[in-house]
């Protein structure tokens, strides 16, 4: 009698049959010491396991929960668009430091321009305090004011004012308050804030829409409230007992608090919206970002020449009248005023937006003549004036036909129609407000026994009204005067706000090229590869036939 053969004796296994026996006897089931691979998992230890046994295979409760917390609320924010807060904190810091760096160039630029002129003094001879000297020097207090120069100075260029006031002693006080932007300084800030948000959303960027606003706004607050309270502490102070006189002098304030953060937070916000990725709907609204960039191109284009002009013949005028001196100083403190008087003739370049100097209250007793005039572009040298009227005519055209280059406007779109057309009267008139706030000046004093003075200097009020319309004049001159010479205009010139449309049309038509190469046959090429050869007419565009067909 035959003994029944193992099927594991031949060195089989569960699921395998041992050598020589047919493929056809079917794999007994596991035996209960086995695991198959394709068994389901282990049952929990029995109670008469290891005591250690349970605790080394399966964590406490709660303790994975905790080691998942801090990644699940990451997943969670990164799904809301709120990413890595840093670079965007280190950006508005930054750009705070920047601005204390412009401050100490325009510390350096007076002072030169002080000594140039020969003077050596750069109040000018004034002394608020009657020539009375305190007995024990600046003291603490004064030598901190000084050091903290920079920080008011940064503070003027956020919209603060500079407040100074006086005691007397049984005079009264006198107060005084002044306001006066240093736009390098405003300048350098803004555009610190934006290039380097947008550098940083480009590279390290994790936050979308939700998470730039956020960090945008808390890096700007950040900013403005370190700010105020170092140009708090930084004023400048002076006492003297044995006369009873005091100075106080500092800029800090609820306007400068509040210009930081928008000159700071604003930015930073554009900046990260500029280096993101873009929708798909973008195209129907990508002039509201273009617009910007137009007028202020159109601004640089006319006041740079309209500026060099007049600082040209007004330095030759200067020589041939022998004051060489104030020539150089004039040169020197350029940075102080450049930026300014570049805005003023950015406005009065508009032909009828004249500048507006008010001086009201007790001016004969200050040595100034009681005024509320206009000054128009025809009140200037004529050396001056007849460029700023031909390039007042001239530049419209030019920047019609940078504007209509490269333009994409989606047809049978209502919202890309409107967004056309609304895009350069909103930049220019939202613009115009800008400058208007940037270039006025003002000082208001009140001093004992001799009355107030108020001395206001700026942009005339309907300015962004005129704006607004040289706004909508470039549009009508760029679609129905520049499709005729347009093509006529090197690309290079309208990179700056057509980039993302070229970019945009130049990933769309290497799409399109691969897409054809595929069908074709061949493999996606690279760009800046020659495009692949086309098919061979002759060879058979359907599947190959069966054979002996």
């Amino acid at each position: 009698m035959s003994q029944p053969q193992d099927p594991y004796a031949a060195g089989g296994g569960p699921g395998r049959p041992a050598h020589g026996v047919p493929s056809s006897v079917p794999t007994p089931p596991a035996a209960p010491g086995y695991s198959a691979p394709s068994a389901p998992p282990a049952p929990p230890a029995s109670v008469g396991s290891a005591p250690g046994a349970a605790s080394s295979a399966a964590p406490a409760p709660g303790a994975g929960a905790s080691q998942l917390s801090p990644a699940r609320a990451g997943a969670t924010l990164g799904r809301l668009g709120i990413g890595n807060p840093l670079p965007t904190l280190v950006v508005g810091a930054l750009a705070y430091v920047v601005a204390l760096g412009a401050a100490l160039v325009v510390i350096v630029s007076a002072l030169l321009a002080v000594f140039a002129a020969g003077t050596g003094d750069v109040t000018g001879g004034a002394d608020p305090t009657g020539g009375a000297a305190p007995s024990d020097g600046l003291g603490w207090r004064g030598v901190l004011g000084l050091l903290g120069i920079p920080a008011q100075l940064v503070s003027l260029a956020s919209f603060g004012s500079y407040e100074m006031e006086v005691d007397l002693g049984f005079l009264g006080s006198m107060q005084m308050s002044a306001r006066s932007m240093p736009l390098l300084i405003t300048a350098a800030m803004v555009l610190t804030a934006f290039l380097g948000a947008r550098l940083a959303q480009r590279r390290w960027g994790s936050s979308r829409v939700l998470g730039a606003v956020l960090w945008s706004g808390l890096s700007g607050f950040g900013a403005a409230l370190f700010a105020v309270i170092v140009t708090r502490l930084t004023a400048f102070s002076l006492e003297e007992e044995s006369m009873g006189l005091s100075l106080s002098m500092h800029s800090a304030g609820a306007d400068m608090f509040f210009g930081t953060w928008a000159l700071i937070g604003i930015p930073l916000l554009l900046g990260h919206l500029a280096g993101m990725e873009k929708p798909s709907w973008w195209p129907l609204v990508a002039d509201l970002a273009a617009a910007p960039r137009l007028a202020l191109v159109h601004a640089l284009t006319y006041a740079l020449p309209a500026g060099a002009l007049l600082l040209l013949g007004g330095a030759i005028g200067m020589l041939l009248e022998g004051n060489g001196r104030e020539v150089l100083a004039l040169l020197l403190a350029l940075p102080i005023w450049g930026l300014t008087a570049l805005g003023m003739l950015a406005g009065m370049g508009m032909l009828v937006t004249p500048v507006h100097v008010n001086a009201q209250g007790r001016v004969e007793e200050f040595g100034v003549e009681r005024m509320d005039e206009f000054f128009w572009f025809i009140d200037l040298p004529w050396y001056a004036w007849l460029p700023m009227v031909l390039l007042s005519l001239l530049v419209p055209l030019l920047v019609a036909l940078l504007w209509h280059r490269d333009r994409e406007i989606e047809r049978g779109n209502v919202l890309a129609q409107v967004v056309s057309w609304a895009a350069l009267p909103v930049a220019y008139f939202v613009g115009a407000l800008v400058l208007l706030a940037l270039v006025w000046s003002g000082m208001r004093a009140v001093v004992p026994m001799t009355g107030s003075l108020v001395l206001n200097a700026g942009l005339a009020a309907w300015t962004p009204l005129v704006a607004f319309f040289l706004g909508l004049w470039v549009e009508v001159l760029a679609r129905f005067g520049a499709p005729f010479v347009d093509r006529f205009v090197p690309g290079l010139l309208v990179n700056w706000f057509r980039r993302s449309a070229r970019a945009r049309r130049a990933s769309a038509a290497q799409a399109a090229g691969d897409g054809e190469s595929n069908s074709a046959g061949y493999p996606p090429r690279a760009s800046g590869y020659p495009p692949a050869p086309p098919a061979h007419p002759s060879a058979p565009s359907g599947p190959p036939a069966p054979p002996g067909a």
